[in-house]
């Protein structure tokens, strides 16, 4: 990991008139706070800004919108935050080109009903996708299957409900088995090549059996259509991967775990190692136990030998801070590789944060916060970069614009 620290934003005013005095917005501020990171790392070569060079690939990534009656500037009637963030990814002047969304979509509590839980979803879908054309991407968190209530499985929102609520409207076009809410997608990388999205869905059953709402589960089908189709299918040398997983992946690191702990049904090593084995071009054959049903469990068989592409990272959310750190805790099948890379994202409601948290919410400026990436495919680095609360956390800490590089 490299930081670089880079200039503070100068200049927090022009915009609209209050009497003589010029002040931008709220939203205006947090984008020019965020343009301005992107235009002083690296010799301004990363700038957002339309008169620079179209040459990375850049990405916003949201994550835990939580749309509910309770959640602040999220309710699912007049969702501002997650509005805000579509306003900027398809922001003319900008250079987005893609946005994800990794779950987490709808709040919930027991007494939501599966038609409350319907209407939740539905008002995230319209507020993401009405007028957007960026491509747009989003992945299942567990909230989303509304399960939290047992007594009552008719509440939950199954497979296709979120297929016909969210997936079906995708905005470009993704390859996926027929009604499923995993899928992948290509986009062209103005590097040359293809950024391949990989979304996974972390609420895939069939059914009710399995307590969705606390614990990450993949079916059979899915785990070898990751192998064998998403990993492997029109790869070439030149694509490179992204791998969207609500829960936090494996990680070995105390201070870690006090925001993430193991929550895959079927352990959370078995991604990563399947990744690895992508990653060193090798083969992996394991057997992976429901830690709920130890007669249930999913069965990897896959040779990457002759596989093509680069992995870049995982974006997720589930823990309501920002974070990003090297996946570890697993086989590494090869050493010489740099560590896997786990990207996580601030949460959009801050009636949602996370206590622990040390990222301060607050009306104003503080209240949204989402991520923004620039991937350089041919440095192999990713700049982070952040709009909201964030952003202001590092302007706070360090007195000065953090720009944070990771090489994957």
């Amino acid at each position: 990991m490299i930081l670089f620290f880079c200039s503070p934003v100068a200049l927090l005013l022009s915009g609209c008139n209050r009497g003589e005095e010029t002040v931008l917005d709220e939203y205006e501020t947090n984008r020019n706070l965020c343009l301005e990171s992107f235009a002083t790392s690296a010799g301004g070569v990363l700038s957002l800004r339309v008169n620079q060079p179209d040459n990375i690939f850049t990405l916003v990534h949201i994550s835990d919108a939580h749309l509910s009656p309770w959640s602040s500037n999220n309710h699912f009637t007049r969702p501002a935050n997650l509005t805000e963030a579509v306003r900027f990814a398809n922001d003319p002047e900008l250079k987005v080109h893609a946005l994800v969304a990794t779950g987490d979509h709808i709040s919930n509590s027991p007494a939501t009903t599966r038609t409350k839980a319907f209407s939740y979803m539905e008002a995230f879908a319209k507020a993401l996708y009405t007028q957007n054309t960026v491509p747009t991407f989003a992945s299942t968190g567990n909230h989303d299957a509304n399960l939290l209530n047992r007594e009552h499985p008719e509440y939950a929102l199954g497979r296709a409900d979120i297929f016909s609520l969210v997936t079906y409207r995708t905005n470009y076009p993704v390859h996926s088995p027929v009604g499923q809410n995993y899928y992948y997608a290509d986009l062209a990388d103005p590097m040359g090549g293809t950024v391949r999205i990989i979304a996974l869905d972390v609420i895939d059953q069939e059914g009710t059996a399995y307590d969705v709402q606390h614990y990450a589960t993949f079916s059979q089908r899915q785990i070898d259509w990751f192998c064998h189709t998403a990993l492997k299918e029109d790869m070439t040398d030149k694509h490179r991967v992204i791998v969207l997983v609500h829960f936090p992946l494996s990680t070995t690191s105390p201070d870690l775990r006090v925001f993430s702990t193991d929550e895959y049904l079927y352990s959370w090593n078995m991604i990563p190692e399947i990744v690895e084995a992508f990653r060193s071009r090798n083969d992996w054959k394991q057997t992976y136990r429901n830690r709920r049903n130890a007669s249930d469990t999913l069965a990897v068989d896959v040779s990457f030998r002759n596989a093509r592409g680069d992995f870049v990272c995982y974006l997720g959310g589930h823990i309501h801070t920002y974070m990003h750190y090297e996946v570890d805790g697993f086989r590494n099948l090869n050493p010489a590789l740099p560590r896997q890379i786990m990207i996580i994202a601030n949460n959009m409601s801050p009636s949602e944060k996370n206590e622990k948290s040390p990222i301060k919410r607050a009306a104003g400026l503080r209240n949204n916060t989402f991520n923004v990436y620039a991937i350089d495919t041919r440095e192999r680095t990713v700049y982070i970069h952040f709009f909201g609360a964030t952003a202001w956390y590092y302007l706070d800490l360090l007195h000065q614009n953090q720009v944070i590089a990771l090489n994957y």
